[in-house]
């Protein structure tokens, strides 16, 4: 649910430097998993040229 609310808030505003914050505040509580964190954060989404 939460990672949800989070993809939606990404697709709406980017990935403001707020949002930034509360995908790291969540991951490191727990609340969102190592995956979820990399695609909300963009991480190993982009090819290597």
């Amino acid at each position: 649910m939460l990672y949800k609310t989070l993809k939606k808030l990404k697709e709406r505003n980017g990935l403001t430097e707020d949002l930034k914050n509360k995908i790291d505040i969540f991951f490191a509580t727990g609340r969102i998993t190592e995956e979820q964190y990399n695609e909300l954060m963009d991480i190993g989404n982009k090819e290597i040229r």
